[in-house]
């Protein structure tokens, strides 16, 4: 080699040497930073988990109080707290949201003891208590009524119903007590044409959308009765809407 190559390797090794006798003072900074790391983190958690803990227990009240509202009369609210074997992104609790919505009942985990009509109406519940938080200008309601009817159905329309008095409500459903009381009723309607499937959209008002409610209320067979119900029910709903 050249010699000018050969200074230039004696003082990229030179360098290098010096990088690897400071090894062991860069491992143990390191070492110090990482510990220091692990015991903010650990601080940190335990005290977002202190504030979860203090947090739950008006959420706890605010949401018995609300199932109970949805006709859930024995139900109630639980946040089970665990401490997870490793910190991660979530913190250092493992936590379970247990409910029980029958008198003699154990409190047990959400994910497994609600029926398809009760949760619906826990999920409503949840909804409109973050909603207060969170300050969510429009709200979706896919179905929310799923696994419900009657008298239960129209408590369900109703909570809706107090929602929107602060945000906009977009609710999808098939039943005529929740879709009696919306301010704009829209119609989705599915048609086959030629090799696809069409889906169209109709703002329907006064006696199409009298119509509408009766189809609900009866199905394929519409009679005179079935469209005074209908009638009686859009006119209950809009005082009910003037009363709030």
């Amino acid at each position: 080699n050249e010699i000018e190559d050969i200074i230039e390797y004696y003082d990229k090794i030179s360098l290098r040497l010096k990088e690897l006798e400071k090894i062991s003072d860069l491992k143990k900074n390191i070492d110090k930073d990482i510990k220091n790391i692990n015991k903010n983190l650990e601080e940190k958690s335990l005290e977002l988990s202190k504030i979860r803990k203090e947090k739950s227990k008006n959420l706890e009240k605010e949401i018995k109080s609300e199932i109970q509202s949805l006709n859930i009369i024995n139900g109630d609210f639980k946040v089970l707290f665990k401490n997870k074997n490793k910190i991660d992104s979530n913190g250092i609790d493992d936590i379970d949201f247990l409910i029980k919505t029958n008198k003699g009942e154990d409190l047990k985990s959400l994910s497994k003891t609600a029926s398809g009509g009760e949760v619906s109406r826990i999920v409503l519940s949840f909804k409109k208590i973050f909603a207060d938080y969170d300050k969510i200008d429009t709200m979706i309601f896919d179905e929310i009524d799923q696994g419900i009817s009657g008298r239960t159905a129209q408590i369900v329309g109703e909570k809706i119903l107090d929602l929107s008095k602060e945000r906009q409500i977009l609710a999808i459903s098939h039943l005529p007590q929740i879709a009696s009381l919306s301010t704009n009723h829209i119609l989705i309607e599915k048609f086959d044409q030629k090799d696809l499937t069409i889906s169209k959209s109709t703002n329907i008002k006064g006696n199409d959308r009298v119509k509408e409610i009766a189809r609900l209320l009866a199905g394929v067979d519409i009679t005179d009765k079935t469209m005074e119900s209908a009638k009686e029910m859009i006119e209950m709903a809009e005082e009910l809407r003037k009363g709030n």
